[in-house]
């Protein structure tokens, strides 16, 4: 009985901790030029999941200069234990009208 009980509390631990996802936060890499890294496990979108996480941080870094956002480079990996993750190399650029 301990033993089940122990088994459970061990599954249940793996769950919530395999339900994880983070970033690192945008930081400055050169001269109008960020990056930031993210993951995500397969239960929010793997690969998808940190592409779109990195996306909205980048993009919500540059609508905070009143820029748009420009890529420059997405290196995406996928490893069935760790989940999707995506470095995103982006600058700020502005808005032409």
């Amino acid at each position: 009985m301990k033993n089940k009980a122990i088994f459970y509390l061990l599954v249940t631990c793996i769950i919530f901790l395999s339900a994880c996802a983070n970033n690192s936060g945008v930081f400055r890499i050169g001269d109008n030029q960020y990056q930031v890294s993210t993951r995500a496990t397969w239960e929010l979108g793997g690969r998808a999941g940190a592409n779109r996480m990195a996306l909205e941080e980048a993009t919500k870094q540059c609508t905070s200069l009143n820029k748009a956002l420009k890529v420059i480079n997405s290196v995406e990996h996928y490893g069935h234990f760790e989940g999707g993750t995506v470095t995103l190399t982006f600058s700020c650029e502005e808005i032409k009208e």
